[in-house]
């Protein structure tokens, strides 16, 4: 029987997670299990594109799929490289990279899944992981508090998004995301499971009102570790919602009032927090409220949203990709010590904040500008004048950072590496002239 070829994706991404936990093994092989990662990583892009437009065995790779499972094999072969030579992957690296091809893996199974069950197992496969990764040995002494915190609350996510479906099979008998008995939402039963599948993912991607975890995460869980969970498993979520939005188009309220609602929250606690990691955390509790705000808009929202999808992980890559160089149990950003011993990643840092923030001519304006227009275009003028007012108040507490120091003014010795320093050049050019390549994106 042959294979078919929509699946070969996830399946090299698997076999490739599998031998990654025997590198450990023996030491010489274990050093080169980031790059190993990286291989695999790069060939399940191939494969994606390969399988882009094609319908098949509960998968279907369509442009946004393609798009964002391009995008997600290429973020992870990046942070393996970057990784490669990072202090924390000195203990079990070979079991790292096995737990981030697994986090892949089930982010693959997230944004081109054809039906929930596999919808399902993607999210268990990309939850998981994260419990090991945020408790890694040698991290900081609040990661095992971060990790027992997301343990708890991803367990509650996962509960409720195996009751939504059950609720959604009991009412239209089916768990294809297009079901031939209607649409996803046709029943009561279906109706109440699919809000239930919505705050599931909202835990996820760290939604208002289910957003208490975030800044505690983002505080004490690895710089490594939060660097994969917003560059990829987000990016996944928000693929699959992506997905639910284009087969269940009625439900445009509940996105809406989930974006208001995140755009406030997250700027106002974003704008209060103490820490910069915290900042970080909150302000992506607002990204997630642009991104809705986005999905809220209708069709023209689905491809805005695309976009944004894909820029808010490359603006995390850059900002967290940033702070690798510091110490573990750094809570400030000395910048002193960033500009003298790693310009690069400093430059980095900067332009990522403005983008973050919107700040023209970085890829965040732009993507902020889309889901303007989006709103206009669908007469959302109260989405479209709170993503003003949140992209206002987000300089506000982005910009500040840039000047702000902390109180110890200790001497710090900087991780750094030949490959931290490409990353970090790419990184600048992409988020301050990847605009360039927008005319690319939308002939996809």
């Amino acid at each position: 029987m042959a294979l078919d070829h929509t699946l070969w994706a996830p399946i090299a991404v698997a076999l490739a997670a599998l031998l990654a936990f025997f590198l450990d093994l023996h030491p010489a092989l274990g050093r080169l299990a980031p790059y190993w990662g990286a291989l695999a990583s790069l060939a399940a892009t191939a494969l994606v594109l390969h399988a882009r437009l094609q319908l098949g065995a509960g998968f279907y790779w369509d442009s946004s799929a393609s798009i964002l499972g391009s995008y997600l094999g290429l973020a992870s072969a990046a942070v393996f490289l970057v990784l490669a030579r990072h202090p924390l992957l000195r203990r079990l690296p070979g079991a790292f990279t096995g737990l981030c091809l697994s986090v892949l893996l089930g982010a693959l199974l997230l944004v081109g899944s054809d039906e929930l069950l596999g919808i399902f197992v993607g999210l268990e496969l990309q939850v998981l992981p994260f419990f090991a990764l945020f408790a890694w040995p040698g991290s900081a002494r609040h990661s095992l508090e971060a990790a027992m915190k997301y343990a708890l609350l991803a367990a509650l996510a996962s509960a409720f998004f195996g009751l939504g479906i059950a609720l959604i099979y009991l009412g239209n008998g089916d768990l294809a995301l297009n079901p031939p008995l209607g649409p996803l939402e046709g029943t009561f039963a279906a109706r109440l499971g699919f809000l239930l599948l919505l705050a599931a993912l909202g835990f996820e991607l760290g939604v208002a009102p289910f957003h208490a975890w975030v800044a505690d995460i983002y505080a004490g869980a690895p710089v490594p570790a939060l660097l994969y969970l917003g560059a990829v498993a987000k990016v996944a979520i928000m693929g699959l919602l992506i997905n639910l939005a284009g087969v269940s188009g009625a439900w445009l309220l509940p996105y809406l009032v989930l974006a208001a609602f995140s755009i406030i929250v997250g700027n106002l606690l974003a704008w209060r927090s103490a820490t910069p990691r915290r900042m970080l955390g909150y302000s992506a509790v607002a990204h997630a409220g642009y991104f809705l705000a986005a999905l809220a808009a209708g069709p023209l929202g689905l491809i805005v949203a695309t976009f944004y999808a894909l820029v808010y992980g490359l603006m995390h890559l850059g900002a967290f990709g940033a702070l690798l160089s510091l110490p573990e149990d750094t809570q400030g950003l000395p910048w002193r010590h960033l500009r003298q011993q790693a310009p690069l990643a400093a430059g980095l840092l900067v332009v990522s904040l403005f983008s973050l923030a919107g700040m023209p001519p970085t890829l965040g304006f732009f993507v902020k500008l889309g889901v303007l227009v989006a709103d206009v275009e669908a007469r959302r003028w109260g989405l479209a004048i709170l993503v003003l007012l949140g992209s206002a108040l987000s300089f506000a507490y982005y910009l500040p950072s840039l000047w702000r120091h902390p109180p110890e003014q200790r001497s710090l010795a900087l991780w750094q590496s030949p490959g931290l320093r490409l990353y970090a050049a790419a990184g600048i050019l992409l988020l301050a002239l990847g605009w360039l390549l927008l005319p690319l994106f939308f002939s996809v």
